[in-house]
């Protein structure tokens, strides 16, 4: 992009701008949901361009970059504040770590995904009562093992593989923590499930050591996502939008004048 470009500049710029808004959307309209973690997103600029360089006392030409680009964007892990709930299969981590889920109950971690969100229910699958998410996912430890519900006395209790409990009610330490969470990706489960971009060994996974964490029956926690920090947010990029979308539209005022002089 050569220098002088403002309406290739506008464009991109407009883009990155568009983008900032879907985001910004995007935690306004998960406020109200279970385990959502807020999205921030980090801009850099574009080319700069140096006409004269600095030297000694004498003051160079430096035009800086004309354009806005979307750097990067990182996903806002901090403690969402815990609600009680009606259903003993609600359950809310305070602390550390993330559920386990898999699409089927056979301990394979290639099958693992990662949620805050703990609203599950309750199914029966072939006479077994599981704990299922609303994405159909199903509830298991960090190692696997399946997790069965005690309809008797309403305790999660894990299922050992035969016929019979263990006996242990699901607590911290069946949860998976990362040394690097900001690695983790949506899954194609919605952006309250995460994946593992590659090795869970690259990103530091380990398992919760009791006491780091608590996990609370009959709760939720709530999003992270402010509605006093995304307005403000929301309104700045609407100014925005509004700014770029002028550069562009004088830019293809300019572009008509001269072409209607070449005529």
């Amino acid at each position: 992009m050569g220098r002088g470009d403002f309406g290739f500049d506008g464009l991109y710029s407009l883009n990155a701008v568009n983008n900032w808004i879907a985001v910004i959307n995007s935690n306004l309209n998960a406020t109200s949901r279970t385990g959502y973690k807020a999205t921030k997103v980090k801009f850099r600029g574009g080319v700069t361009d140096t006409l004269r360089r600095p030297f000694g006392p004498q003051l160079g030409i430096q035009i800086p970059e004309t354009t806005l680009q979307i750097d990067e964007t990182s996903i806002d892990f901090s403690q969402g504040s815990i609600v009680s709930s009606t259903e003993p299969t609600h359950l809310a981590i305070q602390g550390d770590g993330f559920f386990c889920l898999a699409v089927a109950t056979n301990g394979a971690a290639n099958l693992f995904y990662y949620s805050r969100d703990g609203e599950f229910h309750v199914v029966n699958d072939a006479g077994v009562l599981r704990l299922v998410h609303s994405t159909g996912l199903y509830l298991v430890t960090n190692a696997g093992a399946a997790i069965e519900f005690d309809a008797q006395n309403d305790l999660v209790r894990l299922d050992d593989g035969a016929a019979t409990f263990t006996g242990a009610i699901f607590n911290e330490t069946h949860l998976r923590g990362f040394n690097a969470p900001n690695f983790l990706r949506f899954s194609r489960y919605g952006s309250t499930v995460f994946e593992v971009t590659g090795n869970a060994n690259d990103v530091g996974a380990f398992n919760v050591t009791t006491g780091a964490a608590r996990v609370i029956a009959q709760s939720l926690e709530s999003s992270n996502s402010s509605l006093s920090q995304t307005l403000p947010e929301l309104s700045l990029a609407q100014k925005f939008f509004s700014a770029v979308s002028k550069v562009i539209s004088v830019h293809q005022t300019n572009l008509d004048t001269v072409i209607n002089l070449i005529r």
